[in-house]
């Protein structure tokens, strides 16, 4: 297994979490309750704990009643997928270890 494997399968991961999220976002937002829903919420939920604290402190000092979280998580998943790619140029392709 290559380390180019090893990246694509981490971001395809990443861009599967991002998409349950979305998921989430759009059946709560029409007020679906039935068990897709609370599937989808154990899934997701260890990647946007991180993200409840600075979420709910920009909605203390905005006063906006807009919870941000899930904005925040896919933003998060996003610059770590970058990062991936970044780190994996960085190490592999001075040393030609494509």
């Amino acid at each position: 297994m290559t380390m180019f494997l090893v990246v694509r399968v981490a971001n395809a991961f990443l861009h599967l979490v991002s998409l349950a999220i979305f998921a989430y976002f759009i059946l709560t937002l029409l007020r679906f309750n039935n068990r897709l829903v609370e599937l989808l919420a154990k899934f997701i939920y260890p990647f946007v704990k991180p993200f409840r604290r600075p979420a709910m402190w920009v909605m203390r000092r905005t006063g906006l009643p807009l919870d941000f979280t899930l904005m925040f998580s896919m933003i998060g998943l996003e610059i770590v997928g970058g990062l991936l790619w970044r780190i994996y140029y960085w190490l592999c392709l001075p040393n030609g270890l494509i």
